[in-house]
């Protein structure tokens, strides 16, 4: 299925990408955006290998056969979970003329026909908000993104049991600290990344946890910090701050001095971390949701 729009500049076509497309993706970025992912071909690459392999579909705008767009959504386990839009950017020259909105809705129509029941994005706050809402999107929450500079370690009860390989992802558990959609994707990222030694990823690091009876999972990769538990144990704010200063001080061991760190807006206004962390910044991060 393909759709196409028409605009003063010609008609735009909307379609999942091909493998052709991926080198023109990482062209896109090159006029505004040479960063991140896309400050190398071979780290483009990488980024679609990633999505590929976490069951993720890319949607690109086309325009004189030039990609103007760019969507990356990752699809869950379960349909009845809804798919997470990882990614979406409109090439400089084409923005504010409603084919970020078109992309999301051509990719949404695409997820509903395959039998999705929802759609998940996790903007930051000021980038796109209104696009989404005009697509159908409702804001559900608001949470912090903290940079941060670990200055000490703090003792902790938290006993580690084990390390976890690639293999081995937690999939009974649910993540309370860090991206909590795409699940898959961010476990495979964090290991690959790390395989390639790209963008200041290290290890990764993933301990097998105990606390206060309580078994969980804690991730380090260099850039953030990820935390899961027992789905029952989810609201236990005095285990899931345990779990975050083992964390901090498995980094401090490591070398990492910054992390990004993504909470709750209900648990960063419990915890004190001010003698284990400097916060360097705090932005936040928008949960949209649209169901089918």
């Amino acid at each position: 299925m393909q759709q196409f729009v028409y605009t003063n500049e010609g008609k735009v076509l909307l379609r999942e990408a091909k493998e052709s497309d991926i080198p023109k993706v990482y062209e896109m970025y090159q006029d505004y955006y040479p960063k991140s992912w896309w400050k190398s071909k071979e780290l483009n690459q990488l980024r679609y290998e990633i999505i590929k392999e976490a069951n993720g579909r890319v949607f690109v705008a086309v325009l004189n056969d030039k990609v103007i767009g760019h969507a990356e959504i990752v699809l869950p386990h379960s349909k009845e979970r809804p798919v997470y839009l990882v990614r979406l950017d409109i090439h400089d020259d084409y923005r504010r003329r409603k084919f970020g909105i078109e992309l999301v809705r051509y990719s949404a129509i695409i997820m509903k026909n395959l039998g999705c029941k929802g759609y998940v994005t996790w903007p930051d706050v000021d980038k796109s908000k209104g696009l989404f809402k005009k697509v159908g999107l409702k804001e559900l929450s608001r949470d912090p993104q903290l940079k941060i500079t670990i200055i000490n370690k703090r003792e902790t009860s938290v006993k580690k049991i084990g390390e976890l390989s690639f293999s081995e992802r937690p999939k009974d558990l649910e993540v309370v600290v860090g991206c909590p959609w795409g699940r898959n994707y961010n476990w495979i990222k964090s290991f690959r990344a790390c395989q390639e030694d790209v963008l200041n990823y290290q290890g990764p690091f993933v301990h097998q946890v105990e606390v206060d009876g309580i078994k969980g999972v804690v991730l380090l990769d260099g850039v953030g910090l990820q935390i899961y538990l027992p789905q029952d144990k989810t609201e236990e704010n005095d285990v899931i701050e345990k779990l975050i200063v083992y964390g901090s001080n498995l980094a401090l061991e490591k070398g990492i001095k910054s992390l990004h760190i993504n909470l709750r807006t209900q648990l960063w206004s419990q915890f004190d971390m001010s003698d284990i962390w400097q916060v360097e910044g705090e932005d936040e991060r928008l949960e949209m949701k649209m169901d089918f």
